[in-house]
């Protein structure tokens, strides 16, 4: 049995969403948002993308009515098949981190809805 080991320093919770992906200086990809934290977030994308480790990216996340536009640094990036994308948020205003304080409270708040989110990260997209 495989044991997942969590680095991350804030706790991650299950949030399905919509997210716009840009490398800057301007390409731009659209997928979904799997999960989110106050430090970062994981997507995946729909298509082939360039981005390694390190790039700078500026994200968009809609999800429960929110729309929140953050700067990130990529710190994982999955197989070339799963489209998977690990961001650590670099860059938030005030309001940004205001609403995704604001987010991550009304998530917590869903008894039982993150208690299978790794089961739920495993399934195949299906875009």
């Amino acid at each position: 049995m495989i044991e997942f080991v969590e680095r991350r320093k804030e706790p991650r919770y299950l949030c399905l969403g919509q997210v716009k992906l840009i490398r800057l200086p301007g390409i731009v990809w659209a997928g979904r948002v799997l999960d989110l934290s106050l430090g970062g977030c994981l997507i995946e994308i729909r298509s082939l993308i360039d981005v390694s480790r390190g790039s700078v990216v500026e994200l968009t996340v809609q999800t429960r009515g929110t729309a929140l536009r953050m700067v990130g640094m990529v710190t994982f990036v999955g197989k070339l098949t799963s489209g998977r994308i690990g961001i650590s948020f670099t860059r938030l205003s005030k309001r940004g981190q205001r609403q995704l304080t604001e987010l991550i409270t009304e998530l917590d708040a869903v008894p039982g809805w993150n208690r299978n989110r790794v089961s739920l990260l495993r399934r195949p997209c299906s875009w």
